[in-house]
């Protein structure tokens, strides 16, 4: 029986590195978390104590999704009830009738009916209290960034009726600090941004993610390690592709070492990457 490209793949990464696959997918348990995301993560749960809304920003890749989650995962259950919303480039009104599906409901084609049910949704909560969660909302439009800041003065008190974390790009700050969603942000009590991870912490997200398919001994030459990393540029997701390809480069080489050819062969892949010069 003829061998297919992704079992001669498996059989060249067990052959050269003892590896069982290959690293850096979805499913991995890799949990490194350096000081900064370790700051953030903590004052994200001390701004959901006070139940304060506001943005955490940073670019592609650098494991916003990642961090929201683990925020998320660790809010008590018994005290929040966590709504996420991916699909940001809804409009107004299909944004609201995705709310009311989100808190089980049924929603229907009037605005007005659907605003009610939310209301309802969230006063059938108590005592947990909604955050909700809009993911790339840089992409929100207009229609829907005015449904949501109308719908945080829903409560006849002043007080907002749920949290709201809006997540995104480089993008989202300046496009909530243009004149029209001023009415908006002044509801807003917070921004937080994620940058890039620091050199060193991405060297050790690296190291783990070779041992956690049992690769033990770092299968880079030294100076193709440090483009790897370089080429990163401090972005967790860039560094788990350039990997990927690099490794697969390798195997099909017939290289136990990996080397700034295969990493050249990586970047040639993936040319949305900007290339830093290796020393």
């Amino acid at each position: 029986m003829t061998e297919t490209a992704s079992e001669t793949c498996q059989r060249q990464l067990k052959a050269f590195w003892g590896a069982s696959r290959l690293p850096g997918f979805a499913e991995s348990t890799v949990q490194v978390r350096p000081s900064h995301w370790q700051q953030l993560w903590a004052r994200l749960q001390q701004l959901a104590h006070v139940r304060a809304s506001g943005l955490l920003c940073g670019p592609h890749g650098v494991g916003k999704s990642f961090l929201v989650h683990s925020f998320t995962q660790e809010l008590s259950p018994k005290q929040y009830r966590p709504i996420r919303l991916v699909h940001s480039t809804l409009m107004g009104s299909d944004l609201l009738r995705q709310l009311v599906r989100l808190g089980g409901g049924t929603p229907t084609l009037r605005r007005s009916d659907n605003v009610l049910l939310l209301r309802q949704q969230w006063e059938q909560l108590a005592p947990l209290w909604p955050v909700l969660i809009v993911e790339e909302a840089q992409n929100l439009s207009a229609p829907a960034l005015e449904e949501l800041r109308l719908l945080a003065c829903d409560r006849p008190d002043t007080q907002p009726p749920f949290s709201l974390l809006l997540v995104g790009d480089e993008d989202l700050l300046p496009r909530l600090q243009l004149g029209i969603n001023r009415a908006l942000t002044s509801r807003l009590g917070f921004c937080l941004a994620l940058p890039p991870w620091p050199l060193e912490a991405l060297r050790d997200y690296l190291q783990k993610r070779l041992e956690e398919v049992g690769i033990h001994a770092s299968p880079f030459d030294p100076a193709a390690e440090e483009l790897l990393l370089q080429s990163a540029a401090g972005l967790p997701r860039q560094l788990n592709l350039l990997l990927q390809r690099s490794l697969e480069n390798a195997a099909q080489a017939q290289r136990r070492k990996i080397s700034l050819e295969d990493i050249h062969a990586a970047l040639d892949l993936l040319p949305w990457i900007g290339r830093t010069r290796s020393q």
